[in-house]
């Protein structure tokens, strides 16, 4: 019985945590207020806008950079936290959620950022 509640227990910490069920990476697609293609980046990596991107899922803020004198320099790509973060919250407690919150994948990133440009 002793080892069928720790088997149920660890079942229960694992299920909700994010770093275990979310990916490493995400794709954003990316806008342009006026269907303008623009070279954009971001952490790195270079794309075409109106386009998609694939960012690291790590937390950290993520600004879509462009270089084009008719659009915005900057734009955030907003982030919030996932569902899955929450369940862990629930399920896992404390050891589960600050795994989430060190490996960044706590949050998710908007699906789509619309760059301002005249």
């Amino acid at each position: 019985m002793k080892k069928l509640f720790i088997a149920v227990a660890a079942a229960s910490l694992l299920s909700g945590c994010a770093t275990l069920t979310t990916d490493a990476t995400q794709r954003v697609n990316v806008m342009t207020t006026n269907s303008k293609q623009v070279q954009a980046s971001v952490a790195g990596n270079t794309f075409q806008a109106p386009g998609s991107v694939v960012i690291t899922r790590d937390g950290k803020e993520k600004v879509i950079t462009v270089a084009d004198s008719d659009c915005a320099n900057t734009t955030a790509v907003p982030k919030k936290i996932t569902t899955a973060f929450w369940g862990n919250i629930i399920i896992g407690g404390l050891l589960g959620s600050t795994t989430d919150t060190v490996t960044g994948k706590m949050y998710d990133y908007d699906d789509q950022v619309i760059i301002q440009c005249k």
